[in-house]
């Protein structure tokens, strides 16, 4: 009897060692590394880069060492009575506000998958389409991102996004820019999961930053990527989200 409740004991310890050492080697807040996206709706760019690039940092693992931020204003301006002008028009201001209110309301997985199926249906000029990236199975999150949209919270979302986007030193040319530690990577994006695998300082080295080779060599631009630059004069688009509903 004794001998089984010794074994029992030495098992225990060794479960909650294991279990102790798992968690010592998740990164600290301290030891994250930011990364953020500022952008627009309805830059196609943007679009093909949340579509194309950034899932990979959630198949890979690399999420986990990330403080992970996405800012939906652009180039936006903001005018003096608190109005949002969007470069795109009415419509892109109404699609960052839903992102907006979705990066507000849902966990980062959920947020993400959600605004990741919207912009891939801009990206395939399919906009009205858009509204059916609210799950079905989940309707609490079309009813919370219709609260949030009609009760002005995400223009209050907005307002804070056009500051952060105002901050940013050096000031932001054109969209998508992306920044890893606050520094901007130009367009040199493509290579961004190698600026943050460099960035990173924490003891566990992610498997993804063991199989990228950490010398960063300046990247082409990726292909045909639209960068939708600050004073660029665009079309507005139609005016209303036609066929949208939460």
């Amino acid at each position: 009897m004794a001998s089984s409740s010794s074994a029992l004991i030495v098992f225990s310890l060794l479960i909650f060692s294991s279990s102790a050492l798992a968690i010592s080697k998740r990164p600290s807040a301290s030891e994250k590394v930011s990364l953020s996206l500022y952008y627009q709706t309805l830059c196609l760019g943007c679009s093909e880069f949340i579509v194309n690039e950034l899932p990979k940092i959630f198949d890979n693992g690399l999420i986990d060492i990330l403080d992970f931020n996405l800012v939906p204003y652009g180039n936006a301006n903001l005018l003096n009575n608190g109005t949002i002008i969007c470069q795109h028009g009415p419509f892109e201001c109404f699609f960052n506000t839903v992102e907006a209110c979705a990066i507000n309301i849902m966990s980062q997985d959920e947020s993400f998958e959600f605004i990741r199926c919207v912009q891939n249906f801009i990206a395939e000029g399919k906009i009205d389409e858009s509204s059916s990236c609210l799950d079905s199975n989940t309707p609490d999150h079309g009813k919370a991102l219709q609260n949030c949209y009609e009760s002005g919270l995400g223009q209050k979302l907005e307002l804070l996004y056009a500051d952060l986007t105002a901050a940013l030193n050096p000031p932001h040319e054109y969209v998508p820019w992306v920044t890893v530690n606050e520094v901007p990577l130009h367009m040199d994006i493509g290579n961004f999961m190698k600026y943050i695998c460099k960035a990173y300082k924490g003891t566990s080295t992610p498997k993804a930053c063991q199989t990228l080779r950490i010398g960063i060599i300046p990247a082409e631009p990726i292909a045909n990527m639209k960068f939708c630059r600050v004073n660029d004069t665009s079309p507005t688009t139609k005016t209303s989200p036609r066929g949208w509903n939460f």
